[in-house]
């Protein structure tokens, strides 16, 4: 009969060696993940020196590339690891638990292990415990070995072991006694709804000593977002620049519409004017040059066709520094104010304008959000009508006061409905639709509503 250390030992290498024979198969959010996966469970030395120069902005191939030698490496790492935790015999609580058999454990059986035998579980550990921990969000998750993965598919999750990073060794230590005893209530729990509150009350207990003053599960967000959430410019301008290289000329001149409509005047003028007074007109410009034109606006500023409306909820502002993740969902809304009208104050009218049609034509929230179907409206007719009339009719006289006031409503409305939910958050959207039509006299444009040839019945 063989060993415990042979049965894993082949385990861990079959595991690998199954991965790297898959690996060409493997898209960019399974390879990343791949990564988060033996990631966490590396010491915190042996991590610095295996994910020197990764970056979960790297290209797919790029991801592939780095994970046909980190593989193998971890699989090395980790049967060194399991062959001396397991050098005096079978032996499953701390200290020797390997980092995989952690990530491995479910919640209930794990921490009355961790409670016995605090003083051997490392500092790491325990971070990784605590962050685990505060996100509990549903009583199976005591129970569900893959609750210890799945977590890692969140930002949070990551979020919370930075800000634990910070925290004494005692606090981490002080913490765990309280959260094991908290975990051993919720499991002894006789009632589904006891169980829920025994969890938000443990929920609320972890993410304290990550200095999280709110419920964990309102910062969620969505998962495999990347993280950090910022992209480097190394590899935001390098993955343009690759991305335009394999573009038709249609799609150069469309991926150019889509930079200028990220721009202010001013800085059309600044940027933009150099390219236009080589060239009679947008549509004569060569491949060449409207590659070049893209670099130079995507050089100048980092903005997305999407944030003016994803800012509300991410604090990813859509002209100035963004806010971090965590720090704006829990900042008080008066200060979100603020910051969001800051960011006003770097628009023009021209821009507002584009903006306020943009509202027009979504019938619902998740369309402003949809890149794609943002994208498409720079080619609509209506809508380059559209937000020219609302220029004129707002922004032409008193430096554009109207328009601006009108923004300025329409941001407080927005700011409100962030942080609605349901039928309520729908029905404060619609009514900021119908505050535009008003006050530009501009209808409403529902794609649901048009008849043949795209004309609104």
């Amino acid at each position: 009969m063989k060993s415990y250390v042979e049965l894993v030992r082949r385990r861990l290498e079959d595991r690998g060696d199954n991965i790297l024979g898959k690996l060409d198969e493997l898209m960019e959010p399974q390879l990343r993940f791949t990564m988060r996966l033996f990631g966490d469970c590396l010491d915190e030395e042996t991590r610095g020196k295996m994910f020197s120069g990764y970056s979960e902005h790297m290209s797919e191939l790029e991801l592939r590339d780095f994970a046909r030698n980190f593989v193998p490496a971890y699989t090395e790492y980790a049967v060194a690891e399991l062959e001396e935790k397991k050098r005096d015999g079978e032996r499953h609580e701390p200290p020797y638990l390997t980092q995989e058999e952690y990530q491995e454990m479910a919640v209930r059986e794990k921490w009355p292990r961790i409670a016995d035998r605090l003083v051997d579980v490392t500092p790491l550990q325990l971070r990784r415990e605590i962050a685990r921990a505060a996100m509990l969000f549903r009583p199976y998750m005591l129970s569900d070995p893959a609750f210890n993965e799945g977590v890692l598919e969140f930002s949070l999750y990551h979020d919370l072991l930075g800000r634990l990073r910070s925290v004494s060794e005692a606090r981490l230590r002080d913490a765990a006694k309280g959260i094991a005893l908290q975990i051993a209530k919720a499991v002894s729990a006789t009632s589904t709804e006891e169980t829920e509150a025994l969890l938000r009350e443990l929920r609320t207990l972890a993410g304290a000593v990550a200095g999280l003053p709110a419920e964990p599960e309102d910062l969620l967000g969505p998962p495999m977002e990347k993280h950090p959430r910022e992209i480097p410019p190394e590899y935001r301008l390098r993955e343009l620049k690759n991305t335009l290289a394999t573009m038709s000329l249609k799609d150069l001149r469309l991926s150019a519409l889509v930079h200028l409509d990220l721009l202010t005047a001013e800085e059309t003028r600044r940027i933009v004017g150099p390219f236009f007074s080589k060239y009679p007109s947008f549509y004569e410009m060569p491949s060449k040059g409207l590659r070049e034109l893209i670099v130079a606006i995507a050089e100048g500023l980092d903005r997305a066709i999407n944030y003016f409306i994803e800012r509300y909820g991410t604090g990813r502002m859509a002209m100035t520094k963004p806010v971090e993740y965590l720090v704006w969902k829990l900042m008080p809304e008066e200060e979100r104010v603020g910051h969001l009208r800051r960011d006003n104050g770097v628009m023009d009218a021209a821009m507002m304008a584009r903006h306020l049609a943009r509202f027009l034509h979504a019938e619902g929230e998740q369309a402003l959000s949809d890149a794609g179907r943002q994208i498409a409206l720079l080619t609509d007719a209506r809508f380059v009508a559209d937000h020219g009339e609302i220029l004129t009719r707002l922004g032409a006289e008193g430096e554009g006061e109207r328009i601006k006031k009108l923004y300025d409503l329409v941001t407080l409305s927005c700011t409100r409905m962030a942080g609605q939910r349901g039928e309520e958050r729908e029905a404060t959207y619609h009514a900021i639709r119908k505050k535009i039509a008003d006050a530009t006299g501009l209808p409403e444009r529902n794609p649901e509503k048009t008849g043949e040839g795209g004309k609104q019945e």
